[in-house]
């Protein structure tokens, strides 16, 4: 890779990074005063509830980040009325995180977000532009995942 493909590629990453955030931000702002790290959390508590792995472990570990991080967000978020936890008959240890009716509507809001992104940038591609990308993102995500970064 040249320096200028470097350069291009990182500036690439940070503001796609930055405009998705951005166009997140103010597509949500009807979501109750939810920030996008909130509306994060709540996508990651819906989708391994639907998998019926909703355990302050399982959330985090969909999340990679520390559970005492989540415990933070989560204490956060039942205050907003948005989730609420209970303990696992017979281990008080393991402690299980539902979404509640305000924090599913925020969910729903989100995700026709991602929606509504994904087939618009989709649709100024090709179908084999698709293809293309689709392959070329996996892997980077297979990188980002690798923890490596020389």
């Amino acid at each position: 890779m040249t320096p200028t493909q470097r350069e291009e590629l990182n500036r690439f990453f940070v503001r796609v990074f930055n405009q998705i955030l951005a166009r997140e931000e103010q597509a949500l702002s009807g979501a109750g005063g939810l920030s996008v790290k909130e509306l994060h959390v709540l996508e990651a508590v819906s989708g391994c509830a639907a998998q019926g792995c909703n355990t302050m472990t399982q959330i985090a570990g969909a999340l990679s980040i520390r559970v005492s991080t989540l415990t933070t967000a989560v204490n956060t978020l039942v205050s907003k009325g948005c989730l609420e936890r209970g303990e696992e008959p017979g281990d008080r240890r393991v402690v299980r995180v539902r979404l509640t009716a305000r924090g599913e509507e925020a969910s729903r809001l989100h995700a026709r977000f991602h929606q509504r992104m994904v087939e618009s940038a989709a649709g100024c591609l090709e179908e084999d532009e698709v293809e293309i990308l689709l392959r070329s993102l996996r892997r980077l995500e297979r990188f980002f995942r690798s923890d490596r970064t020389d």
